[in-house]
């Protein structure tokens, strides 16, 4: 009976000692399992400062369009568009002006009367974008030409303008297409062979009018009758080739308005292809070197240079530029398409006055290719030269993530040190409880 309850004790002891075997495993790979994750969370922080570094380092790079209107004004008898005009009036009649903004920003608004007084219809006032503002009627006394411009009223910018055409007996009459044409002689816009044009004139006094189509084959009439005043008629012409359509209004031969109309073959359009090969600084001297060729077919292609000091001028490549001061300049080098497309590349450069030490040759920085799709109007690009000047970001967040991990690996040994402790202070605890009763119960 004896040895059966030593047996037994024996079995309880044996059996909590691989317990505590089991939990000591248990805390290695807990450590274990810590330390990968540790290693994880600083990789995690490296990516992550890599991907603000470049951020910060793209930042500057940018894609605009190389023309903003930034408002927009006209009558109810045309001006929509930069710079068009307003249409014709009668003395005694009454025009409003309308006038939509693209941003919100203080403007006013002016007219210049036919002897070049300038008079204030609209002091400055904060106006938000998109909305459909307008004036009073406006009495016109007196024949003559009125000019409408409005203005940013704190940087005095003229935004839009557009010309009142007022007489006493004058009929007037304006032609446009929907790509294009409102106003006195503007252009219609372009459209492909064998495509029907459709085509829209008014005139502000009811009258027997004619509208003409002039090829170069010759002229044919389009429409010949009474048009009613302010009312807008329509017609359609087909292009049958390549060439240039102009349309003429005529009243008692006079031509009141015309319109010309460009019938070309679509063709893609690309902007050029501007490459930097290399740049090189030297004291106060700045040489750029590199190649540019026209994205478009039979398109050409000029190069225009911003020094950053005020100074510019055009020229091809290689291009060499002498600063009178030292300092940190930005060059802006514009490649213009003559079909309106552009590329531009922007580099920022610091020149010095050379020390007897230095060499007069400065350093060569090599530039990768600007990259363009016919999409983008303006690309900008910074090379790698300037992103080395930027921020060391990854070296920041690597030392960060390191003394981290270091303090969080301290603190977890500790603790985990202190469980071990514990547990072995149990095992010996139940191990010495143990001993004596075995022992009392031997033979």
């Amino acid at each position: 009976m004896v040895r059966e309850v030593f047996a037994l004790d024996l079995t309880h002891l044996i059996d909590s000692r691989i317990i505590f075997l089991d939990s000591s495993h248990y805390l290695r790979l807990m450590k274990e399992t810590i330390s990968i994750l540790l290693l994880l969370l600083i990789l995690a922080l490296v990516a992550d400062a890599s991907l603000v570094a470049s951020t910060a380092d793209n930042s500057t790079s940018n894609i605009t369009s190389s023309r903003i209107q930034l408002a927009d004004l006209w009558t109810d008898r045309g001006g929509t568009g930069l710079n068009v005009s307003c249409g014709y009036y009668k003395v005694g009649e009454r025009a409003v002006i309308h006038f939509k903004l693209y941003q919100a920003m203080y403007v006013e608004l002016y007219i210049i009367r036919p002897d070049g007084t300038r008079i204030k219809i609209m002091n400055s006032t904060f106006l938000g974008p998109g909305i459909d503002y307008r004036t009073s009627p406006i009495l016109f006394i007196d024949p003559g030409t009125r000019t409408v411009q409005l203005l940013g009223a704190r940087s005095h910018a003229l935004l839009d303008s557009c010309k009142l055409f007022v007489g006493e007996k004058v009929v007037g009459g304006d032609i446009w297409t929907e790509k294009g044409g409102k106003g006195r002689d503007n252009p219609g816009g372009t459209f492909p062979p064998l495509s029907p044009i459709k085509v829209a004139f008014m005139v502000n006094t009811t009258a027997d009018v004619e509208l003409k189509a002039v090829t170069s084959k010759g002229e044919r009439s389009i429409y010949e009758g009474v048009a009613e005043a302010g009312k807008v008629r329509y017609v359609y012409v087909e292009a049958l080739r390549e060439g240039t359509l102009t349309l003429k209004l005529i009243y008692d031969n006079r031509t009141l308005d015309s319109c010309r109309i460009l019938i070309l073959v679509p063709t893609e359009e690309y902007p050029p292809s501007l490459r930097i090969s290399r740049i090189n600084v030297s004291g106060l001297t700045v040489e750029i070197s590199g190649e540019v060729k026209p994205g478009t077919p039979n398109a050409t292609v000029r190069l225009i240079w911003k020094w950053g000091d005020g100074s510019e001028e055009e020229g091809p490549f290689p291009k060499r530029h002498v600063y009178r001061k030292e300092g940190n300049y930005t060059i802006r080098l514009i490649a213009k398409q003559s079909d309106g497309l552009s590329s531009n590349f922007t580099y920022r450069v610091h020149v010095s006055r050379p020390s007897e030490t230095t060499s007069s040759k400065g350093p060569e920085v090599e530039t990768p290719e600007v990259t363009t799709s016919y999409v983008t109007k303006v690309v900008t690009v910074t090379p790698r030269a300037e992103k080395e000047a930027s921020p060391p970001y990854q070296l920041i967040a690597f030392a960060l993530g390191g003394i981290t991990a270091i303090v969080l690996s301290i603190l977890l040994s500790k603790l985990l040190e202190g469980k071990e402790e514990e547990n072995r202070g149990i095992e010996s605890k139940s191990a010495g409880d143990d001993r004596p009763s075995s022992q009392g119960s031997s033979p």
